[in-house]
C-alpha cells in the first residue's frame, strides 16, 4: 500500500510540572531543587527542540501531557510556549487526551494555537494532516473502527490516485477491559434471559474477590488474557485499516510489530524516579513510501539515573578510588538533554577498607570532588548516593558463631523481590489501595543495602579486629544479589520471552514486542527456579 513518506515525533506521559525525586547523600541546594522541579518542563522543551531541529511533519502527544488535578499554571504556560514555537515553523500538533489530561481539560485551555488539534473520542471523524493538498496522515481518538458506519456510509475514504493516508489510532488495556464488559452485558440479553438471570443471582450469593483492572479473570490464565488483548488490537487495526496505534496508559516504552503496522508507547519524557526508568525518551517515527515504519528513540530527560559499581581492594586509598570514579563517569553515555545525573554508587570490597573510607567521610569527598562533569563542552550536575557492600568475610575459627553467621547471610537471608510481590498480590484481605501501597514499597526494596547492613552489624557483634577479616569468594555466589524483575500483567517484550522460555515462569509472552526500558533495570537476571513455586504457575 503506497503512502507519502513522512516522519513525526511521538511523546507521551510528559506530566508537566511534576517534580522529580532523587536520593542523594549531600545537602540539596536551592539551585538543585529548582532544577529538579523544572525537569519535566525542561524535557518538554527538549521534545520541541528535537521537532524543530529534525523538521518533522507533526508532533503526536498521546496522553498525560499534564495533570489536570494539579491545576498548574506553569504547565499551561510551558505547553502554550512550546506549541507557539512549533507554529512559527509550521509544524502541526495532534493531541490524544489521556486519563490525567481528559478532553474537558483540553477544552478549558484558552487560545490554543491554530496548529494544535485535539482529537476527542466523541468525534468518530479522524483528524487529517494535509500537505500540498493531499491528506498524508489521519489521527483519531475514537475506538470505533470499520470502513462504513451502521447505515452503510463509507467513513474511511480512499484516495483516487491510490495513495493512502497513514492512519493513527489508540489502544489501551482499560479500553480492552471495557469492551469485554460491554460484550458480556450484550450477551446477557439472550432469549433465555430469565434462566441466565437466575444463574447470575446464584453466583452473586457466593463470595468473590473483585478483579483489579488489567488482570485476568480467576478462570482465565495470564496467557489467555494477553492472547485476547492481542487479538483485540489486531482486529482494531485490521478493521480500522490503522497503520500505527498509540498504546496508552503505560509508562514503560513498548513496541509491537504486527502485520497491519506498529503498536507503540514511547514511555515517559522524564521519569519521576528511577523506579519508573533510568532516563526519559520520546520517539522519532519514520514512514517510507512502502509504509515501512521505523522508530528511533530520542533521549529527552533532564535528569538521568546511573548505577555504577566500583570494586576496591586491600591497599586502595580514598583519593585513588575517587580518580577511578571520575574515569567511570567519563565512560557513561550521555545526551544533549542531560542536566543532572543522579548516581548511585556501590563500592564493593573488603570490610576494613570500606570502613576506612567511611571514617574519612566518603560521602562528603564524593560530593565535593565529583560535583559536576564536563562532556563535550556540556556541564552536567552530579548528585550522589553512596553505599558500600562488604565482601563476604571469614574468621579463622570455622566452627565459631561468627563464621556461622557469615555463612548464613550469604544466601538464606537474601530477600526476593518477586516473592514479596507475589505475597502481596495473593493477600486477599488487602484493599486495592493498600495493595498498591505495598507494591510500591516492595518495588523500592534495596537488597544490597540490607545485606550490607547485615554484614557490617555482624562484624561489629562477632569480630574483635576488623583487619583479621579476609575476603574469600570461593563460597559466595554473587548471583544471589541480583534481584529479579517483577513481571507485570499485560503486554511483554521479546527479551522477556527468551527468559521465560528458559526459566519456565508463570507469565506468558505476547507477540513480537520490544520494550526499551524498565524501572528495575539495575538488577540483572537471576534464576527463577528458587522463586517460582507451584502457585506461581498457571
Amino acid at each position: 500500500m503506497p503512502f507519502e513518506s513522512q516522519r513525526f515525533m511521538h511523546a507521551a506521559n510528559v506530566r508537566l510540572d511534576v517534580p522529580v525525586s532523587v536520593h542523594i547523600s549531600e545537602q540539596l541546594t536551592d539551585e538543585l531543587r529548582h532544577d529538579l522541579e523544572d525537569a519535566t518542563l525542561t524535557s518538554f522543551d527538549s521534545v520541541i527542540d528535537n521537532c524543530l531541529s529534525r523538521q518533522v511533519d507533526f508532533l503526536l502527544l498521546s496522553g498525560n501531557v499534564f495533570l489536570e488535578s494539579d491545576r498548574s499554571l506553569r504547565a499551561r504556560l510551558t505547553l502554550l510556549n512550546g506549541f507557539r514555537r512549533l507554529q512559527s515553523r509550521g509544524i502541526p500538533v495532534f493531541v490524544l487526551p489521556g486519563d490525567a489530561d481528559p478532553a474537558e481539560a483540553w477544552r478549558s485551555i484558552p487560545e490554543l494555537p491554530d496548529n494544535v488539534t485535539v482529537c476527542f473520542s466523541s468525534n468518530p471523524e479522524p483528524q487529517a494532516l494535509v500537505r500540498n493538498g493531499r491528506t498524508i496522515a489521519t489521527v483519531s481518538a475514537s475506538m470505533w473502527y470499520g470502513d462504513t458506519d451502521s447505515f452503510g456510509i463509507r467513513v474511511i475514504g480512499r484516495e483516487e490516485d491510490g495513495l493512502e493516508p497513514f492512519r493513527i489510532g489508540i489502544v489501551s488495556q482499560t479500553k480492552y477491559d471495557e469492551s469485554r464488559r460491554m460484550a458480556s452485558l450484550t450477551a446477557s440479553t439472550d432469549e433465555d434471559f430469565l434462566n441466565i438471570a437466575a444463574d447470575l443471582e446464584e453466583e452473586a450469593d457466593e463470595s468473590t474477590e473483585p478483579q483489579a483492572p488489567g488482570l485476568p479473570e480467576e478462570t482465565e490464565t495470564t496467557a489467555e488474557y494477553e492472547a485476547g488483548f492481542r487479538a483485540y488490537i489486531e482486529r482494531l487495526m485490521a478493521e480500522g485499516r490503522l497503520n500505527y496505534v498509540a498504546f496508552m496508559g503505560d509508562l514503560d516504552r513498548l513496541s509491537i510489530s504486527l502485520e497491519s503496522g506498529k503498536v507503540h508507547c514511547p514511555g515517559t519524557t522524564q521519569p519521576r524516579s528511577q523506579l519508573e526508568a533510568d532516563c526519559g525518551l520520546c520517539s522519532l517515527v519514520h514512514v517510507d513510501e512502502a509504509g515501512k515504519t521505523t522508530i528511533e528513540e530520542i533521549n529527552t530527560s533532564a535528569v538521568d539515573w546511573k548505577n555504577i559499581d566500583l570494586n576496591v581492594e586491600s591497599g586502595d586509598t580514598l583519593n585513588g578510588s575517587l580518580q577511578q570514579m571520575k574515569t567511570l563517569l567519563l565512560q557513561e553515555p550521555f545526551s544533549r538533554s542531560d542536566r543532572i545525573w543522579s548516581i548511585c554508587w556501590t563500592l564493593r570490597g573488603p570490610l576494613p577498607v570500606l570502613q576506612e573510607f567511611i571514617e574519612e567521610d566518603l560521602e562528603l569527598a564524593v560530593a565535593v570532588e565529583l560535583e559536576e562533569l564536563q562532556r563535550d563542552s556540556q556541564t552536567i550536575r552530579l548528585v550522589h548516593q553512596v553505599r558500600t557492600l562488604p565482601d563476604p568475610w571469614e574468621v579463622p575459627e570455622k566452627e565459631s558463631l561468627a563464621q556461622q553467621y557469615a555463612d548464613l547471610i550469604t544466601a538464606d537471608a537474601i530477600v526476593s523481590r518477586r516473592k514479596l510481590m507475589n505475597f502481596v498480590r495473593r493477600e486477599k484481605s488487602l484493599s486495592d489501595g493498600w495493595r498498591q501501597r505495598f507494591e510500591a514499597l516492595v518495588a523500592g526494596v534495596d537488597r544490597e543495602r540490607v545485606l550490607s547492613r547485615m554484614r557490617v552489624d555482624g562484624a561489629s557483634w562477632f569480630v574483635d579486629e576488623l583487619d583479621s577479616l579476609l575476603p574469600d569468594f570461593d563460597d559466595f555466589d554473587e548471583d544471589i544479589l541480583q534481584d529479579e524483575e517483577v513481571e507485570e500483567y499485560g503486554l511483554t517484550d521479546d527479551s522477556d520471552q527468551e527468559d521465560e522460555e528458559s526459566n519456565v515462569t508463570a507469565e506468558a509472552i505476547v507477540g513480537d514486542v520490544e520494550r526499551d526500558g524498565s524501572p528495575d533495570a539495575e538488577s540483572g537476571a537471576e534464576s527463577d527456579e528458587d522463586d517460582v513455586d507451584e502457585d506461581d504457575v498457571d
